[in-house]
């Protein structure tokens, strides 16, 4: 029920007809009832009227009108006068009935109770009054036709004043409901106007769109025709920040009001204090011609205070002269004070933002800038098929004017190289420091040649212009096109690969990337590949020394490597990662070397002792390679004894813990020991020891390694060690 209220109230707050469709329905309600109440007559021993012929007629016609009110009528499109009318008739009837069915003594009588009660309730303040004085005076007939005129008169004066105090009772509870439905009406669409603007605020808006929104807010609320929120921004002049029209195009933001002599603006900005002008046409202060150009003849405004300094002004305009509301200025005072809480908050969080966003030495975009803004233009001109091109821009031996000259001096070139960039690139090029002595340049529709060209007009300017303390400075850049990529970190490397080529080949030049540009790039990773491999090399040696040192282990490690990267292919592996497997195979054994020979060597079995110490060869390679091979590779090597039940060594891994990786490597390992001859055990041969590794499934040896093992080997050796 609390809910049908509610939506009810909802209902009658969105629709202005509402109210008097409800009337309409409630009154036709009225006459149902007294219809039925009409037949029901009879009955009582008072009444001596036959129900036949008009009793029966109006109770008839009176169920027919409750029907079509209630069912039919659509009230809103209804004239005026037509509740007013529908009551006066039932004023009529209830004396007609009252009439034939006994006068004073009828309890139809009662009835004119209720229409007194519809028209408190429903018509308006001199519509209601009517209906009670013609209540009151059907109410005294029935005693003028069974008594005396005299008595009749006594009758209507006792009436009327008791109707009347039902009525005024009823009118003024009604007119509080109303005026309490309209506050909270009022302060429903505040809340509206405040969360909205909160909203605007909490989502980063721009400061315009907020003050656009507060404007808006502001005049709707006052029922206004236009809203605006301008700054102080000289003593003789205003700037618009947020404005709204009900109708026509409203001021942009950015438009400058000179603040006119004897104008309500000087006043605000003087005295700060809100001002009015009801009527523009009339003598007296004049609002902005701006506004009276457009239409306007009345306005009101009010200060706006920002962290306790006056800021600007919250105003609203309407075109028909004195129709703002009286108390227009209070509003627009409390309004003016979230106004002035949003534009401090929203002026902060841009502050926030300008320094999370921008270098504080140049005033450009920063890193974290810059790559926000690649990431949505490259995305941008995938889909509209635009071109874009990014340049990395570095100051050559800049550390030498550093050195020279002091970090005061740096920070001046810097600022200076950023100004030369800057003077040379368009307004829509993002330009960004993104490192001590290194720039970016995000150059949205520009192809690479075309890029080029406004790089190498920079660096020539830059070349020959005068630095603080005589310095002479230089640029490097890179460009690419983002033809040979879409991804932002692909094409940052590519320019970032270009800018190391132009350092490469003399400095103070401009170079685009191309494969060929890269191919020569890399020879600094060649050198790292060279010594990377060299290290190998080395521990590779040291693995076949460990191997030569017991002759049944001879060339183990190569066989094992062999046979994982075989292992490796069978499970699909990319070639690159069978070559990782292969090269971590070679030396998975390094850590035998700090075994000692009596150990290693020996020919019966080991003591628990002794086999703790060959279970820290695991550790061992693991740390002998760590500066060579990758963080995977050296994991598959310390897990090449680790089993999925969980007792292998060195930690005891169990099930999906154990890398694919490291499995193959221990699948490999464990077969080459079991098909190879030892002075302890003769070699199986392949049948015998698939049939052991498929024994040991789920315990030495994953599904997937053995699965790998049998595939390799092939129908030839299939399902005998499964009988």
């Amino acid at each position: 029920m609390g809910h049908q209220v509610d939506r009810l109230a909802a209902h009658l707050r969105s629709t202005p007809d509402a109210e008097r469709s409800l009337a309409g329905r409630v009154g036709g309600a009225l006459w149902f009832f007294a219809a039925l109440a009409t037949i029901a007559l009879p009955l009582f021993p008072q009444v001596d009227t036959p129900l036949y012929p008009w009793p029966l007629l109006w109770a008839a016609g009176a169920l027919a009108w409750g029907i079509c009110s209630v069912f039919v009528v659509d009230w809103p499109r209804m004239p005026g006068w037509a509740l007013p009318a529908a009551s006066a008739a039932a004023v009529v009837v209830i004396a007609a009935i009252t009439h034939l069915t006994g006068g004073v003594d009828s309890p139809a009588r009662l009835y004119i109770l209720f229409t007194l009660a519809y028209a408190a309730c429903f018509l308006g303040v001199w519509q209601a009054t009517g209906i009670t004085v013609a209540c009151a005076v059907v109410w005294a007939l029935p005693v003028l036709d069974d008594r005396s005129a005299a008595t009749a008169f006594g009758e209507l004066a006792m009436a009327l004043p008791t109707f009347a105090v039902v009525t005024t009772v009823l009118l003024t509870g009604r007119q509080l409901l109303t005026s309490m439905r309209q506050a909270a009406d009022d302060l429903s669409e505040e809340h509206h106007a405040l969360r909205s603007i909160a909203t605007a605020v909490a989502a980063g808006q721009r400061p315009e769109a907020v003050c656009s929104l507060a404007a808006e807010q502001a005049g709707r609320l006052l029922r206004a025709d236009g809203g605006g929120i301008l700054r102080f921004d000289a003593d003789d002049e205003l700037v618009v920040v947020g404005s709204w029209q009900r109708t026509g195009t409203a001021v942009p933001p950015g438009v400058r009001i000179a603040i006119e002599p004897g104008s309500p603006m000087e006043g605000i900005r003087q005295d700060g204090r809100s001002r009015r002008r009801d009527d523009a046409t009339a003598p007296g202060e004049r609002p902005a011609q701006i506004l009276v150009d457009q239409g306007f003849t009345a306005w009101a405004g009010t200060p706006v205070h920002v962290r306790g300094r006056l800021w600007g002004v919250l105003c609203v305009t309407a075109i028909v002269a004195h129709s703002l509301p009286a108390d227009a200025e209070q509003h627009l005072s409390e309004f003016a004070e979230l106004v002035g809480m949003a534009i401090a908050n929203t002026e902060e969080a841009a502050r926030l933002n300008a320094d999370a966003t921008t270098d504080p030495l140049t005033g450009l975009a920063n890193h974290r800038a810059f790559q926000e803004r690649l990431r949505a233009e490259l995305a941008r001109a995938e889909r509209h098929g635009r071109c874009l091109s990014v340049a990395l821009v570095d100051v050559d031996r800049f550390k030498t004017i550093n050195d020279a000259g002091g970090h005061g001096l740096g920070d001046e070139v810097l600022q200076a190289v950023a100004q030369h960039l800057r003077d040379h690139l368009r307004t829509e090029d993002v330009l960004a420091r993104i490192g001590g002595d290194e720039f970016a340049v995000l150059l949205p529709e520009v192809r690479g040649q075309d890029a080029v060209a406004a790089l190498e007009r920079a660096r020539r300017t830059i070349e020959r212009a005068p630095f603080v303390g005589g310095a002479r400075v230089t640029i490097s850049a890179g460009v690419c096109d983002a033809l040979h990529s879409g991804d932002a970190a692909t094409l940052t490397r590519y320019a970032d690969g270009a800018l190391y080529w132009s350092k490469e080949h003399g400095r103070n030049r401009v170079s685009t990337y191309d494969p060929e540009t890269i191919h020569e790039l890399s020879a600094a990773e060649r050198l790292q590949h060279l010594q990377r491999s060299q290290a190998l090399v080395g521990i590779r040696a040291l693995a076949r020394a460990i191997d030569a040192r017991d002759p049944s282990t001879s060339e183990h490690s190569e066989r094992v490597a062999k046979l994982a990267a075989r292992l490796a292919e069978q499970r699909g592996w990319a070639p690159d990662r069978v070559a990782l497997l292969h090269e971590a195979a070679l030396v998975h054994d390094v850590g035998k070397i700090g075994v000692p020979d009596a150990i290693l060597l020996k020919p019966s079995r080991l003591t628990r002792e002794e086999y703790e110490v060959i279970q820290g060869h695991a550790q061992m390679s693991a740390r002998i390679v760590e500066e060579v091979l990758d963080a995977e590779q050296v994991d598959w090597i310390l897990s090449h004894h680790e089993r999925p039940d969980g007792l292998g060594y060195p930690r005891g891994l169990v099930g999906d813990a154990l890398t694919e990786g490291a499995a193959l490597l221990a699948a490999a390992d464990a077969f080459d020991v079991m098909v190879s001859a030892r002075p302890y055990s003769p070699g199986r041969s392949i049948d015998e020891a698939l049939r052991e590794c498929h024994a040991l499934v789920g315990q030495q040896f994953t599904a997937a390694a053995f699965a790998a093992l049998e595939g390799m080997y092939g129908p030839a050796h299939a399902l005998r060690y499964a009988a």
